[in-house]
């Protein structure tokens, strides 16, 4: 088990691609009693395969109802590409988060080497990046601060591929899930004309050698 402090484990104002409301959790009230405050949160990572494709699927189809029910936003709401899911899974450019060892996957996140040519121009191309991609919390356990942790995890794991930055396109017409973006360091860079996950970020990648997230077995991702 390969272990990584993250010094936010605030809950999330909303998860990146599917926003929840702000829950402070008991850690952070003063006026509560230390005895009822929330256990420090942890991550297990562990490599997606090929069995887990319907499982984010479904989790897909929820984000995309929740966020059209709670926001009136289409995300997500295009054709699924089990396909192109697949693909990344056999990549090993897919993981999946768990709150135990031996527990139920309640998070992913796809980390890819190369970004779009319709987005990314050919000088930020040019350098040495990481692009973070299908970001999804289970909705059961959403504003807990792991859709952050796991950001965190995937620019240390980026800075230790060598690459400077971390990336992400997200949807323009979503202001939440913008806001979530900067309220977590993600700096807006531009929006693409035309593109509905047009909205670019980027933040540095930093190695974070005291993460509380562990590796379970190993995990390859493309390089």
């Amino acid at each position: 088990m390969r272990t990584f402090a993250s010094p936010d484990n605030a809950a999330d104002p909303g998860h990146p691609d599917a926003p929840a409301a702000p829950r402070p959790s008991a850690s952070h009230d003063h006026d509560a009693d230390s005895s009822t405050a929330a256990p420090p949160l942890v991550l297990y990572l562990r490599a997606a395969v090929p069995e887990d494709a319907e499982l984010l699927a479904r989790w897909r189809r929820e984000a995309s109802a929740w966020v059209a029910g709670r926001h009136g936003n289409p995300q997500w709401s295009g054709p699924d590409r089990p396909e192109r899911r697949l693909a990344l899974i056999e990549k090993g450019a897919t993981v999946l988060a768990l709150l135990t060892p031996d527990g139920p996957a309640v998070a992913t996140c796809t980390i890819c080497p190369r970004g779009s040519r319709r987005r990314w121009t050919a000088e930020e191309r040019a350098v040495p990046a990481r692009y973070l991609r299908k970001s999804i919390v289970d909705r059961a356990h959403a504003g807990r601060g792991i859709g952050r942790l796991l950001h965190e995890w995937a620019g240390h794991r980026a800075a230790g591929a060598g690459a400077v930055v971390l990336r992400l396109d997200a949807r323009s017409d979503n202001p939440g899930l913008n806001r979530y973006y900067r309220s977590c360091g993600w700096r807006y860079l531009r929006t693409v004309p035309g593109m509905a996950s047009g909205a670019l970020f980027e933040t540095p990648a930093l190695l974070r050698p005291g993460l509380p997230v562990h590796e379970l077995g190993t995990i390859r991702l493309p390089g």
